[in-house]
Protein backbone atom coordinates (compact mmCIF):
# COMPACT_ATOMS: atom_id res chain seq x y z
CA UNK A 1 0.00 0.00 0.00
CA UNK A 2 1.37 3.39 -0.97
CA UNK A 3 0.68 6.93 0.04
CA UNK A 4 -0.91 9.10 -2.64
CA UNK A 5 0.55 12.50 -3.42
CA UNK A 6 -1.85 15.45 -3.71
CA UNK A 7 -1.91 16.75 -7.28
CA UNK A 8 -2.70 20.32 -6.31
CA UNK A 9 -0.34 22.24 -4.01
CA UNK A 10 -1.55 24.53 -1.26
CA UNK A 11 -1.89 28.06 -2.57
CA UNK A 12 -2.96 27.00 -6.09
CA UNK A 13 -5.73 29.05 -7.69
CA UNK A 14 -8.52 26.79 -8.96
CA UNK A 15 -11.90 27.02 -10.69
CA UNK A 16 -14.77 24.71 -9.71
CA UNK A 17 -16.32 22.53 -12.41
CA UNK A 18 -18.98 19.82 -12.44
CA UNK A 19 -17.66 16.41 -11.37
CA UNK A 20 -19.23 12.99 -10.89
CA UNK A 21 -20.96 13.98 -7.65
CA UNK A 22 -23.54 16.77 -7.35
CA UNK A 23 -22.11 20.14 -6.34
CA UNK A 24 -23.53 22.66 -3.94
CA UNK A 25 -25.73 25.03 -5.86
CA UNK A 26 -23.88 28.16 -6.98
CA UNK A 27 -20.32 26.84 -6.71
CA UNK A 28 -19.80 25.79 -10.33
CA UNK A 29 -17.56 28.24 -12.19
CA UNK A 30 -16.34 30.04 -9.05
CA UNK A 31 -12.64 30.47 -8.29
CA UNK A 32 -10.73 30.03 -5.06
CA UNK A 33 -7.48 29.01 -3.37
CA UNK A 34 -6.46 25.55 -2.16
CA UNK A 35 -5.81 25.74 1.59
CA UNK A 36 -5.84 22.04 2.54
CA UNK A 37 -3.99 19.42 0.49
CA UNK A 38 -2.57 16.39 2.26
CA UNK A 39 -1.10 13.08 1.14
CA UNK A 40 -3.30 11.41 3.75
CA UNK A 41 -6.46 12.80 2.13
CA UNK A 42 -5.47 12.95 -1.56
CA UNK A 43 -9.09 12.38 -2.62
CA UNK A 44 -10.25 15.76 -1.27
CA UNK A 45 -9.08 19.37 -1.17
CA UNK A 46 -10.08 22.23 1.08
CA UNK A 47 -10.76 25.35 -1.01
CA UNK A 48 -11.65 28.84 0.15
CA UNK A 49 -13.77 30.38 -2.59
CA UNK A 50 -13.31 34.06 -3.41
CA UNK A 51 -15.47 36.23 -1.16
CA UNK A 52 -15.81 33.56 1.56
CA UNK A 53 -13.87 32.82 4.73
CA UNK A 54 -14.70 29.14 5.30
CA UNK A 55 -13.11 26.27 3.39
CA UNK A 56 -15.27 23.92 1.34
CA UNK A 57 -14.30 20.36 0.41
CA UNK A 58 -13.99 19.35 -3.26
CA UNK A 59 -12.87 16.21 -5.07
CA UNK A 60 -9.90 16.43 -7.51
CA UNK A 61 -12.09 16.04 -10.61
CA UNK A 62 -14.17 19.05 -9.53
CA UNK A 63 -11.20 21.46 -9.68
CA UNK A 64 -9.36 22.98 -12.65
CA UNK A 65 -5.97 24.62 -11.98
CA UNK A 66 -5.89 28.28 -12.99
CA UNK A 67 -2.52 29.20 -11.47
CA UNK A 68 0.08 27.39 -9.35
CA UNK A 69 2.22 29.16 -6.75
CA UNK A 70 5.83 29.91 -7.67
CA UNK A 71 8.63 28.32 -5.67
CA UNK A 72 10.67 30.61 -3.42
CA UNK A 73 14.06 31.65 -4.90
CA UNK A 74 15.94 29.44 -2.41
CA UNK A 75 14.06 26.35 -3.62
CA UNK A 76 14.75 27.17 -7.27
CA UNK A 77 18.47 27.53 -6.52
CA UNK A 78 18.50 24.27 -4.56
CA UNK A 79 16.98 22.39 -7.52
CA UNK A 80 19.77 23.66 -9.78
CA UNK A 81 22.53 22.37 -7.49
CA UNK A 82 23.92 18.86 -7.79
CA UNK A 83 22.67 16.38 -5.22
CA UNK A 84 25.19 15.27 -2.61
CA UNK A 85 26.08 11.56 -2.44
Amino acid sequence: MGVSIPLLPQGARVRVQRGTWPLEQGTEGRTGTVVDASEYRAHRYGVVLDGESNARVFRPEELVVEETPQLPPDSVDAKRRRALP
